[in-house]
């Protein structure tokens, strides 16, 4: 389930940092805070990746001067929230409704709408999916504080991944997932017309290496409606592995060398045989015979 946040700054001209994807589960905390739901304290101390994902567009595309983005009133910023918890998606429909405005870096925004996106049940085993935010896969081993991070066309870029979703769906819903299958793949489609598909991101403060590629995800449906509401990959705390399905629209077939039908060329008049019928019952005899 998705939750859609419309908010609009108040003030003609915002100074905002290029890192602001970073405040959002400040914000998002607080949001939850303000909720009158008995069951919102349950999240109060819990890592923002454990219940949800998040993702943070700014609508038209500013420029940024110096790490900092310049924004007006004309300006839109678009949370979108996915989780696998109604619970979750309840208690923030709940603080919303009870809420005009919002800061961000200490700019105040406006709380213009609050859309609610049920996703449709997963009716097939294999789903396309499309990044809304860049993909980062790695592990934190022998004991490190930062993870390491793998390459796209490391082997163990989806393993750690798939590894992931399903320790974490067994830690959710107490099901064991060793029999469960899960498998995620590149588009290779478009990998052929695409000779880079990564993009350098910020992660507390270091620069690393992310994807932007579709995928296709198949397997147990479960755990297909269980990744699209949990993102994919790792530091999705600040704002990263966000996806969504979809389907990519067939493109029409065009017809470069359509075979003429002379009953459709018209005759020396202009006149087409269309327009022009000659009944069936009348007597031709005679009229074509020239001498």
């Amino acid at each position: 389930m998705r939750l859609v946040i419309e908010l609009q700054p108040v003030s003609d001209r915002n100074q905002l940092s290029d890192t602001i994807q970073f405040m959002i589960p400040k914000l998002i905390k607080f949001i939850i805070s303000r909720s009158k739901n008995e069951k919102a304290s349950v999240y109060k101390d819990r890592k923002i990746s454990e219940f949800l994902n998040y993702n943070l567009k700014i609508s038209p595309k500013p420029n940024i001067y110096d790490n900092t983005i310049i924004i007006g009133e004309n300006y839109k910023l678009n949370l979108t929230i996915s989780s696998y918890s109604n619970e979750v998606i309840d208690i923030l429909t709940d603080s919303l409704n009870n809420l005009n405005y919002v800061l961000i870096l200490n700019h105040k925004f406006k709380i213009n709408n609050v859309e609610l996106l049920e996703i449709s049940d997963i009716v097939t085993d294999r789903v396309k999916v499309r990044p809304l935010s860049p993909i980062l896969s790695g592990e934190i081993k022998d004991g490190r504080n930062f993870p390491f991070y793998y390459k796209w066309n490391d082997n163990n870029f989806f393993k750690a991944i798939i590894s992931q979703i399903k320790d974490e769906y067994k830690n959710i819903f107490g099901e064991d997932t060793s029999e469960l299958e899960l498998k995620i793949e590149f588009d290779k489609g478009y990998l052929k017309h695409h000779t880079s598909i990564t993009q350098l991101v910020t992660v507390h403060k270091r620069t690393q290496k992310a994807i932007w590629s579709p995928m296709y995800i198949s397997g147990d449906k479960k755990l297909i409606e269980f990744t699209l509401d949990r993102g994919l990959g790792i530091n999705r705390e600040i704002g990263y592995g966000m996806i969504e399905s979809y389907t990519p629209k067939k493109r029409e077939k065009i017809n470069l060398k359509k075979k003429i039908n002379i009953d459709e060329l018209p005759d020396n008049f202009g006149n087409l045989i269309e327009n022009n019928p000659i009944p069936e019952d009348e007597d031709t005899r005679g009229l074509y015979d020239w001498k």
